[in-house]
């Protein structure tokens, strides 16, 4: 995978510097963002808990992808970033291992088991033949 500077500016009044960048990988399919990231704080030498990832959007017909990312300067300055951005680049989706359900008896469920059941008749219809 490799990483392209498109443009790099300060804004110091934020505490961060903005980069804009193209990655070009090997491949069918996209890198996570997980790699991404990591490929960018070794490349931009920078911490990997002050660097966020803001997007990463895959080029039509290449094997590139544009992207966004914000270095920050410390972790008070990374306040004005959305709580959705941070969640995304700070925690691991784990991936769900889907385990067969348990069977629940029909007590629990509020039936009652077929033995108990029993047919009512209706009013002009005759109970036993």
């Amino acid at each position: 995978m490799d990483v392209e500077i498109l443009n790099e500016r300060e804004n110091p009044l934020l505490g961060r510097r903005e980069v804009k960048f193209r990655v070009k990988y090997p491949g069918v399919g996209v890198p996570n963002r997980q790699d991404v990231r990591g490929r960018l704080v070794a490349f931009l030498n920078s911490s990997k808990e002050l660097t966020v990832l803001d997007y990463l959007k895959p080029e039509y017909g290449r094997h590139s992808a544009l992207g966004y990312v914000k270095v920050y300067e410390n972790p008070d300055a990374m306040k004005v970033e959305a709580e959705y951005k941070i969640k995304r680049n700070f925690e691991v989706k784990q991936k769900k291992e889907e385990a067969p359900a348990a069977e629940v008896p029909k007590e629990e469920k509020g039936e009652k088991p077929e033995e108990e059941k029993k047919e009512v008749p209706k009013e002009g219809e005759k109970g036993e033949k």
